[in-house]
């Protein structure tokens, strides 16, 4: 079983959305599937209320003193995949979350409040030896230059002067 915990120290960055969309592939995938909330917003927790029911990926809530023990039910049960879902904030949830993961995926938006916080997350991740990967959230999908800009800062570990999201600068893709 894989523990995959999405975690950024910056609110808005799109965790919960990089979190239901990771589950559903591999829930569609054929990969049993759980999702632990750890968000006091419980966005993904709300958005699996309003699925139908039975719908999978199966989403609980949790926090850091049973975060230990879902995942060792998660295991017990045959689950090959738990995706975690934590709250924008330097907490001890996140970082539990990070501990107990096997990757941290670190949600990132193509503006420079997002490059600024990126390495605070990258710092948590590294802190416990798990390996984190950022994945660029929010783009516009034919921007060239929000997405290059972005891919080349992201792999030099440096952040951009300027992250444009102006349609007109971009042209036909």
């Amino acid at each position: 079983m894989k523990v995959v915990a999405i975690a950024m120290q910056k609110g808005g960055g799109g965790k919960s959305t990089l979190t239901r969309s990771l589950a559903v592939a591999a829930s569609n995938a054929g990969l049993m599937t759980l999702v632990l909330d750890m968000d006091l917003q419980q966005l993904v927790t709300q958005w699996s209320r309003r699925r139908p029911e039975g719908s999978l990926p199966a989403v609980m809530f949790s926090t850091e003193l049973d975060l230990g023990v879902q995942i060792e039910r998660a295991r017990s049960a045959g689950c090959d995949l738990v995706v975690i879902d934590t709250p924008p904030a330097a907490s001890s949830q996140a970082g539990a979350a990070v501990e107990c993961a096997d990757l941290v995926l670190i949600p990132c938006t193509p503006d420079i409040e997002a490059y600024e916080q990126l390495p605070r997350t990258v710092r948590l991740a590294r802190n416990t030896g798990t390996p984190a990967a950022a994945v660029l959230t929010m783009a516009t999908p034919n921007s060239r230059s929000e997405t290059e800009v972005a891919r080349n800062h992201l792999r030099q570990g440096k952040r951009p002067d300027v992250a444009r999201r102006d349609p007109s600068a971009e042209g036909p893709s």
